[in-house]
């Protein structure tokens, strides 16, 4: 059922600046800045609206030369999705019902 979803990276009303390692966002709605780490910046990058997670984690595993798991992509877009940078994801939380110790 997760992989029905196709998370895409929001590209309006923001700035963009791409560094050698990071991504910087600002958004001019919230009047709010924030800042990708390389990984992070890469998860944002790959949300076309047209991958799953499981699909994103496989390139970001290719890329990184890496076991990335889907888990860990859940994991950023929902960071991604409270900060308003990504849309197509469910209301409920991937990790719903899971303690904090289980995620």
């Amino acid at each position: 059922m997760q992989n029905i979803y196709k998370p895409k990276s929001r590209q309006e009303n923001i700035v963009i600046q791409e560094l050698k390692d990071e991504v910087l966002i600002y958004d001019l709605e919230s009047n709010k800045a924030y800042c990708l780490n390389e990984t992070a910046a890469t998860i944002w990058n790959l949300c076309d609206g047209k991958m799953t997670p499981l699909e994103i984690s496989e390139k970001v595993s290719k890329k990184t030369n890496s076991d990335v798991k889907e888990d860990f992509i859940w994991l950023t877009l929902e960071d991604l999705k409270k900060d308003n940078l990504v849309i197509n994801l469910p209301n409920e939380s991937y990790f719903k019902g899971l303690s904090r110790r289980e995620i």
